[in-house]
């Protein structure tokens, strides 16, 4: 019940006029790969700067990327933030900083191969769009100018502001003073932070300079943004030493705030960590018939059948993968798999495993009656009381029949789709049924024109089966 009720408290929160209000552009891009990237854009009530905020760049710092997650509902009155919340979502998955290489390595002048390479270009490309970019890290110890101790020396990160220059000329000749704003910057974020221990210090890596101690900083995201787009660039590094993730992440909450000032973003500040997963649902498709499924559902598969993950999600609405196990990747939302073999579909959040459901191969489809027996583009299929079919513009459909009713099946009626060219009775089995035929809106479920029943009857016209066909 506990689950029910907040997955209705989602949907009604998702269809909030206050949240439909907001601006809120969501982009998904390379979908159905291990590095699917998701990217929003928040526009204000009133025109502004735009700052870019990356995150998840290096899969095993979940501050930056869940700190980076907070801002993609606020509320904006002025400004505009470009928001790529988990850039490399492979690592994440996996909470290594980077199973395929240093993604903030890759960042160099022509255009790369490899299976990062897409979503670095795609990243580049948003450079263009921006006013100022913050990556967003977790380092080591803290750094300090002069020599402490073991963890707290100057070639440690953690705790940090990253420049790669104190003043850097573009092509242009524009200046940008990074170390002018960064100071700044630090001066507001030390003054929230009581414990000096903790305090971020300035860091200034010189990448342009020939002697320069940090030549790889030279094909990171910042020194990129600096060169090709004169883009004031930054890197915020949080201490992976600070004594828990809340911690980790409300440093980087300061530092992006600190900043949106110095933009004169006005925001609504998100709060500091998201939400405890405690639900999860995962809408999985065999051979077109769509399941919600739960943490330790089982769902048999008719063996060589192909299974998509349509979606997952909980209560919380971002962050979520599915890796069907042995199969694909370790991002298989989105891929179609067939399966042979007994296996699980993994459910996370972010790195954290939230759920599981077994997809165990059968010979036949095991479905308790009632049920309907139809064909989609020449393959039978069996459908169980209350599911639902895709039926995509390219499908074609034919109802044959119901069974395992207490009574006699009088009529199947799909509802708001008369067969072309014949007087209708009511009954649409063995007509054939595109999807691009006409369907009459006024039928479907709550009008909306994208579920419609299809029910069994009988020869009173009492519905006693039904499924729906979802209109693509």
């Amino acid at each position: 019940m506990k689950l029910w009720c907040g997955f209705i408290g989602l949907i009604m929160a998702l269809l909030s006029p206050s949240l439909l209000a907001q601006t809120i552009q969501h982009q998904t891009y390379f979908a159905g790969t291990d590095y699917t990237l998701d990217v929003y854009r928040i526009q204000g009530e009133k025109p502004g700067k735009t700052l870019l905020i990356i995150g998840g760049i290096q899969g095993d710092e979940p501050g930056g990327y869940l700190a980076a997650d907070r801002y993609v509902e606020i509320g904006l009155r002025r400004g505009q933030l470009i928001i790529v919340p988990r850039a490399n979502l492979k690592a994440i998955i996996l909470g290594q900083r980077g199973p395929d290489g240093d993604m903030n390595r890759q960042f160099y002048d022509q255009p790369q191969s490899g299976p990062m390479a897409p979503v670095v270009r795609k990243i580049q490309s948003l450079m263009a769009e921006a006013d100022m970019l913050l990556n967003l890290h977790e380092g080591w110890g803290y750094h300090r100018p002069t020599y402490v101790d073991a963890q707290r020396n100057p070639s440690r990160y953690g705790q940090s502001l990253i420049v790669d220059a104190e003043q850097y000329t573009c092509a242009d000749g524009t200046q940008l003073a990074l170390g002018k704003i960064g100071r700044r910057i630090l001066q507001q974020v030390n003054h929230q932070i009581v414990d000096p221990a903790y305090h971020l210090h300035y860091f200034n890596t010189r990448t342009e300079q020939p002697d320069t101690p940090h030549n790889a900083m030279r094909k990171t995201a910042t020194y990129y943004a600096l060169r090709q787009h004169c883009l004031p660039a930054f890197g915020v590094e949080a201490s992976k030493n600070l004594p828990d993730l809340a911690s980790k992440v409300r440093v980087h909450l300061q530092v992006i705030n600190a900043f949106m000032r110095h933009l004169a973003i006005l925001p609504q500040l998100p709060s500091d960590l998201p939400a405890t997963p405690d639900w999860v649902m995962a809408r999985v498709s065999v051979a077109g018939v769509e399941h919600w499924l739960r943490d330790g559902d089982q769902l048999p598969v008719p063996s060589g059948a192909s299974v998509m993950v349509e979606q997952v999600q909980g209560n919380y609405p971002r962050g979520y993968t599915a890796d069907i196990l042995q199969h694909g990747g370790v991002q298989d939302q989105g891929r179609q798999i067939r399966l042979r073999q007994d296996t699980t579909l993994v459910l996370r959040r972010d790195q954290k495993r939230v759920g599981s459901v077994q997809l165990v191969v059968t010979q036949r489809p095991q479905l308790k009656p009632p049920y309907f027996v139809v064909e989609k583009n020449g393959q039978p299929l069996l459908i169980a009381h209350n599911q639902t079919l895709q039926l995509a513009r390219t499908d074609r459909l034919t109802i044959r029949t119901s069974l395992g009713q207490d009574e006699p099946v009088a009529k199947i009626n799909f509802k708001g789709w008369v067969p072309p060219g014949v007087y209708n009775r009511g009954d649409d089995r063995n007509y054939p049924i595109t999807g691009r035929d006409r369907l009459q809106k006024k039928y479907s479920v709550q009008g909306r024109g994208r579920l419609y029943p299809v029910v069994a009857q009988n020869a009173q016209g009492r519905t006693i089966a039904r499924f729906y066909i979802r209109h693509l």
